[in-house]
């Protein structure tokens, strides 16, 4: 008895998680790349604001948005340049570690417009604390005609 018992531990111990497996196998319908470094980076060169207008949050605001679909499972791929980050935006609940020469991902599907922040929270050396994070979700609709259109061309 104790023999299936150990087997089915060493099964289990080798096996993914079920949640794990089953997001592996869904098809995102947005896929975006995050390599962090300082400054922290989405694809494009993402900077903070040094120089504040009004209604903009001091230390907290980039000049390059990463701008996302609502209603739309979307799939982000995480990894830095230099040291260990970790790209976080807590009211999204979202918090990936971000390291050199590894690619994490994190799935996300955000049911609200609006513009969340986020900061790296692994300190990471003497920028760690200028390096803010902005998401910015808007309707499929307007995503589709106002950032697909700017890739293509």
């Amino acid at each position: 008895m104790s023999d299936a018992k150990d087997q089915l531990k060493e099964q289990l111990k080798a096996s993914p998680s079920f949640r794990a497996e089953l997001k592996d196998k869904l098809k995102a319908a947005l896929l975006s790349k995050v390599p962090a470094s300082q400054p922290i980076q989405y694809n494009f060169d993402s900077y903070m604001v040094t120089d504040v207008q009004p209604g903009q949050l001091r230390m907290l605001e980039v000049d390059e948005r990463l701008v996302l679909p609502t209603n739309t499972l979307v799939r982000l791929l995480v990894t830095a340049s230099d040291v260990i980050h970790s790209w976080a935006v807590p009211s999204l609940g979202i918090k990936m570690d971000a390291i050199p020469g590894r690619l994490n991902q994190i799935w996300l599907t955000i049911n609200r417009e609006g513009v969340f922040y986020g900061q790296c929270s692994e300190i990471c050396g003497a920028n760690h604390s200028f390096m803010p994070i902005v998401v910015e979700a808007i309707s499929p609709r307007a995503f589709l005609t106002e950032y697909v259109k700017k890739w293509i061309q």
